[in-house]
């Protein structure tokens, strides 16, 4: 039996999107000290790892996440930009914003917009592809350090075989393990070695309507 190779995907550490009470463009967000501290637990429990290759999408938040995970050790890294999060719209345009919030990655047609921005299906059109050229390359253990919304849809397709998004929680600095082979094998999904059992049961979404709420 073909050995399997496996494939560590891993949100960027905490960001905050409304520095100040103002929105920022998402593009530009850096973690906070507390997404630093998040992605130093995740370089402690990965230290043993073994890796071949490490991913960011070029965005501040993927990169920088990933320079602190790795710390000194002598791993290719590249950056993958059609990884990059879904891109929402103005959100001050949107008629209804809370519902846009709650009902983000759950579609009920792949042509809904996230957030007024992009579809879902534009979204998919550019990650699934490039989930496909990741795995032709020649790899055994690779880290891919990504968005919420990018993890949700590879996890999707690599263990429904369908473009789309499963009911999958990913929180900042949250792993999964996919190891893949004829069938893949999700071993483990959204660990947060920061915070085990995270005590919010505020969805991400969720999460981010009250930030945008208060702001």
């Amino acid at each position: 039996m073909r050995e399997r190779r496996r494939l560590l995907l891993l949100r960027h550490g905490e960001v905050d999107y409304f520095p100040g009470g103002r929105p920022i463009p998402p593009e530009g967000a850096g973690l906070t000290p507390r997404g630093e501290a998040q992605a130093k637990a995740v370089g402690v429990l990965l230290r043993s790892s073994p890796l071949d290759l490490a991913l960011h999408t070029g965005l501040p938040r993927t990169q920088r996440t990933l320079e602190i995970v790795l710390q000194d050790r002598k791993v290719p890294v590249e950056a993958w930009p059609e990884l990059q999060e879904i891109r929402p719209g103005r959100l001050k345009d949107l008629p209804d914003p809370e519902r846009a919030f709650r009902e983000a990655f759950h579609p009920k047609d792949l042509s809904e917009r996230f957030l007024g921005g992009e579809s879902y299906a534009a979204f998919l059109d550019r990650v699934v592809p490039a989930y496909e050229r990741l795995l032709g390359r020649r790899w055994d253990t690779l880290l891919l350090v990504a968005h919420g919304g990018v993890i949700r849809a590879l996890l999707s397709y690599a263990l429904t075989g369908r473009r789309g998004f499963l009911p999958l929680e990913v929180h900042p600095c949250g792993l999964s393990v996919l190891d893949l082979g004829e069938r893949p094998l999700l071993r483990v999904h959204n660990l947060t070695p920061y915070d085990p059992l995270p005590q919010s049961r505020l969805s991400t979404m969720e999460a981010l309507w009250e930030a945008y709420r208060k702001a």
